[in-house]
Formats: C-alpha cells, structure tokens, sequence
C-alpha cells in the first residue's frame, strides 16, 4: 500500500467469508476504510453454523456475501460494503483485485492461495494472507512498501500442491486458533494502515497446543 495514502481513502477486499473471513470482518469495520468488499461463491451451510457466528439457522442456503454483507451494513459505524457472489479464478482475480490497495485472503484453497498472491505481486497490492490447519494458523504479509524483500508464497512454500491442501475442514480446526488468525490479519491490517512494523514474508505461527504467536523470518532475510 502506498505509503502517503490516507487510510479513509483506503480499498481492502476480503476473498472468503468463511471461518477465517467471518472473523475478521467485525474487526475490519473498526477501523477507517473507504470500501470493504466481500468475495465468496460460497452458500451457507448448517455445519458452518458452530464456527461461522454471522450466520444463522435462517441464512441456510442464502449466499455468503449476501449475509455477512446484510451484517456488515447494519453496523452502528463502518465502510460502504460490496460483494461479489463468486469464487475467484483466473478470470475475474484480476479484475477484482486490481481495484483494491489491500488484500484479506482467507480462502482454505492452496491453489486460490497462490493465484491471490501472483495477481497481487504483478499489481503491487498488499496482501495479508491467513491460513489455518488443525491446531495451528498461518499470517503472512506480502508485496507491501514496508521493509523486507518482495516475495512470493510459492518462494517461501515451493512444490507441488498436494490434494489436501485444496480445502479445509473446519470442524477439526478449534475455534480459537481461528479466532487468534483473524486477531492476527486484523492485527498485521491495522500496522499495513498505520505504516507500522510490517515486515514482507515474515511468517506469524499460532500453536493451539502451547496457545502462543512465534514469527519467522523469511530466507534470506
């Protein structure tokens, strides 16, 4: 993100609303965007309900971003809210991304994962990614103006995708290793806005085990 942008001008973009997504928008709204825009093709389901706490029994089968989207605007305060009921793929990333000056990405997808970060590097957009796997979660910075080198997630995670990569059970991820991501995207968002302490490629790692935040510096830092 451009470092003389003002944070009330600013655009960011939230790719999957699910458990991670869900999370963090409540947190996202309390801070001075412009616009907040919500991708997902994603519908309801009653297993997302334990985990998802914007959705409710009624909201089964209504598209994602139309709920979280209908919550969002009924904020007492908060950004103009836009959706897009659709997945993101090579034909519309680009389109979508490129009008935004931050990136949430909290898809469970590798292959969405990487497609999000590649557009994101080729436009110079910031990207915040989060991720989480049974008891642990996942929060890199990418392509920002802060220090450290501009690299990719392929670069920090190189090799094939594996099946199991390409999605996530929620049901075996414990609630509060999602939470603590979405604590820690909101976190790393807010420094992104206040030009803090943000370093490209770090990586953040929760451990549910021990309940603690280590940091890893990229190679060949």
């Amino acid at each position: 993100m451009p470092n003389d942008m003002d944070p009330a001008d600013i655009r960011i973009v939230v790719i999957g609303v699910g458990a991670i997504g869900s999370a963090l928008l409540p947190r996202l709204l309390r801070m001075p965007f412009r616009v907040v825009t919500l991708v997902d093709g994603d519908r309801v389901e009653a297993r997302n309900l334990e985990r998802q706490e914007l959705y409710a029994p009624v909201d089964v089968g209504s598209p994602k971003v139309q709920v979280a989207g209908s919550w969002a605007r009924n904020a007492p305060v908060g950004p103009r809210v836009e959706v897009h009921d659709t997945f993101l793929d090579d034909r519309n990333a680009e389109s979508i991304i490129a009008v935004h000056d931050i990136v949430a990405d909290c898809t469970d997808d590798a292959h969405a994962r990487r497609l999000i970060d590649r557009v994101c590097g080729d436009l110079g957009i910031t990207l915040v990614s989060g991720a989480v796997h049974a008891g642990q979660g996942q929060v890199i910075v990418l392509h920002d103006e802060g220090p450290g080198e501009d690299i990719s997630l392929e670069y920090l995670f190189p090799g094939r995708i594996s099946m199991d990569q390409d999605g996530c059970d929620m049901r075996h991820v414990p609630l509060r290793t999602i939470d603590e991501s979405a604590k820690r995207m909101a976190l790393r968002i807010r420094q992104v806005l206040d030009h803090g302490p943000v370093v490209n490629g770090r990586i953040d790692l929760f451990d549910e085990a021990s309940n603690a935040w280590a940091s890893f510096e990229p190679p060949n830092a």
